[in-house]
């Protein structure tokens, strides 16, 4: 209990404070990539593959293939940031800058970082995500889309869940890879089939067994899916309340599994 009420702690929100002052200072290297990569990805896939994909029915409604993409980017992009940050971003401040050693020494305990670091993907996350949205106001004020926007800002407070639960999956792997040199392990093991066996690129309309039990499990598909629905049609689906009920369970389940293997990693404790 007293690493889930870490969370509020003033310890875990300087954390956060202490990687935003970091992040605002190099923004113009750190937050050009990934902003670009979502905007990048919508016009290569979503306006041209897109122009030469016909309209297909999408649970008995007509969509381009830009449409069907635009909602499953805004939640690839959560995924994305709040998974890379806790595995690339978090191993270096942990390994190399050695960043964790030195907030070690202060007031702060190591379920403070963890949940700092949880805390700062979740919202670099969101903050890329809103970004998405914002691209895809102007292709729908330029006429490429035709989406629903009043259910959009109710969606925020999920981004920032599923940020801090792909974080606390990214943590995981953190605190378990021997070097960075290993980082590809879980790339290949999570974020390839998560990221595109999730309905985010590409509809998986499947009756294999095996196939519906991956989706049902797959919090991003439940995650895009949900606003999607929203997006397309204004519909407030179950796929929403899957999805909170998904990233609550990796957060419940998740962090007390990273707090005790980051004590043995970097405290040194059994």
């Amino acid at each position: 209990m007293r690493l889930y009420l870490a969370m509020t702690a003033w310890q875990s929100w300087a954390v956060l404070r202490r990687h935003l002052t970091v992040y605002l200072r190099n923004w113009h290297t750190a937050a050009l990539p990934p902003i670009f990569e979502p905007i990048i990805l919508l016009l290569v896939f979503g306006v041209g593959l897109g122009s030469n994909i016909p309209d297909f029915d999408w649970k008995s409604q007509n969509v381009s293939y830009l449409a069907y993409l635009a909602p499953g980017i805004v939640a690839y992009t959560v995924f994305m940031t709040a998974f890379f940050q806790a595995l690339f971003a978090a191993y270096i401040r942990m390994h190399y800058q050695k960043t964790w050693d030195g907030q070690l020494t202060t007031q702060v305990r190591l379920e403070h970082v963890v949940w700092g670091e949880a805390l700062w993907s979740a919202s670099l996350g969101l903050a890329y995500s809103v970004i998405v949205i914002f691209v895809l106001i102007g292709f729908n004020l330029g006429g490429w889309l035709d989406l629903h926007w009043s259910g959009v800002i109710a969606t925020l407070p999920l981004l920032f869940l599923a940020g801090v639960a792909f974080a606390a999956l990214g943590l995981l792997f953190t605190a378990i890879v021997p070097t960075i040199d290993h980082m590809n392990i879980p790339f290949y093991l999570v974020i390839m089939p998560l990221g595109f066996a999730s309905n985010t690129y590409f509809p998986l309309e499947s009756d294999a067994l095996l196939a519906q039990a991956w989706l049902m499990i797959n919090p991003l598909h439940h995650l895009a899916e949900g606003i999607r629905l929203l997006m397309l049609s204004g519909i407030w689906s179950y796929h929403l309340i899957m999805a909170v009920f998904l990233f609550l369970l990796m957060i419940l389940i998740l962090l007390p599994v990273d707090l005790r293997l980051l004590r043995r990693r970097v405290l040194g404790e059994r």
